[in-house]
């Protein structure tokens, strides 16, 4: 399979695949990039499974050749009342046989992007991402877009949720990309899980959660400010804030990106050793399946992340902004 450079979006003919199509040639546009759908079908070897009849089996160009036509229609159908600048992006369109999430990884090897949809229908759709899309976050080797519905309205500031960890520090390079490209800020959102207050019955003396927000913030700030200084040494970069709030790290991305309409919410994959690649980690998990905006997920970067405890590396890139227990901040 020959990689796709550029935005590589899903397409299966879905009201989701549809929006994300949008979304997809919206990056297109913003990055001056061409978009790619690549839409997956059976492949031929499992077309015979269990199957003994000796019936004639499609063939596999004519299959692709129909799938493809499918697709393009689709496409065509989607980008229709989409404005003249979005129907100006390059888009081709790709049937390629296989499953949907390993096919979707493998042409996107060598995208900057992949887009897929937000999946789930009755009850539980705004919370069900879809085991295709779920997957497609644990191959993906680029950052991959997942499209949430939204409410309309101007885009507001890019929102990343970091924990010094090198996961987040990709995460926040990300961000930065993001906020240039939107000409937006982006605020480094840390939230601190309550800590353990009994061991059995017994209560555990210990510090408060207030307590632990405060010592983390200024870490938190040398490490948000060490990756926008790399940064900054070779391009542009927009305005940083820093937020920590004493509130569970997936509830502070979801609360901060409600209350300022964010446009995006950017998380690091995380994961160690032999199952790293499958492991999405619970604050990108969660932050997928209840931001109120599309998420990026992103994978390790290879570059090494900045040393939060360097002395010396505090500086006035970014602005911490404090908050009251346990309350909502602005940035």
């Amino acid at each position: 399979m020959r990689p796709t450079r550029g935005i590589v979006v899903g397409l299966d003919g879905s009201p989701a695949a549809a929006i994300a199509l949008a979304e997809a040639l919206e990056e297109g546009r913003r990055r001056a990039e061409p978009v790619t759908a690549v839409t997956a079908f059976p492949a031929a070897g499992s077309w015979a499974d269990g199957d003994d009849s000796g019936a004639d089996l499609p063939d596999p160009d004519r299959m692709a050749a129909a799938v493809r036509e499918q697709a393009q229609r689709f496409a065509d159908e989607a980008r229709t009342p989409l404005s003249p600048e979005l129907r100006d992006v390059p888009l081709a369109v790709r049937a390629l046989p296989g499953s949907p999430a390993p096919v979707l990884a493998e042409a996107a090897r060598d995208a900057s992007l992949l887009v897929v949809g937000h999946r789930g229908r009755g009850p539980l759709g705004s919370a069900v991402l879809g085991s295709t899309g779920l997957r497609v976050l644990a191959l993906a080797s680029c950052p991959v877009l997942v499209v949430r519905p939204r409410a309309p309205g101007p885009d507001g500031p890019v929102v990343v949720g970091v924990d010094r960890s090198a996961g987040s520090a990709a995460a926040l390079r990300h961000a930065l990309d993001e906020g240039v490209r939107r000409e937006t800020r982006v605020l480094a959102v840390t939230g601190i899980a309550p800590p353990p207050t009994t061991v059995g019955f017994r209560p555990l003396p210990g510090p408060t959660l207030a307590g632990v927000r405060d010592a983390l913030r200024p870490r938190v700030e040398r490490f948000v400010h060490e990756i926008v200084k790399e940064q900054a040494r070779s391009r542009p970069v927009p305005h940083v804030d820093t937020v920590v709030r004493a509130e569970d790290p997936t509830m502070a991305l979801v609360d901060v990106a409600e209350q300022l309409g964010a446009a995006v919410v950017v998380v690091g994959r995380t994961g160690h050793g032999a199952l790293a690649r499958w492991l999405l980690g619970s604050v990108a998990h969660g932050a997928v399946l209840r931001a109120p905006c599309p998420v990026a997920v992103v994978p390790p970067d290879p570059a090494p992340a900045a040393d939060p405890d360097t002395p010396g590396s505090t500086g006035p890139t970014t602005t911490a902004t404090p908050d009251s227990d346990g309350g909502h901040d602005d940035g």
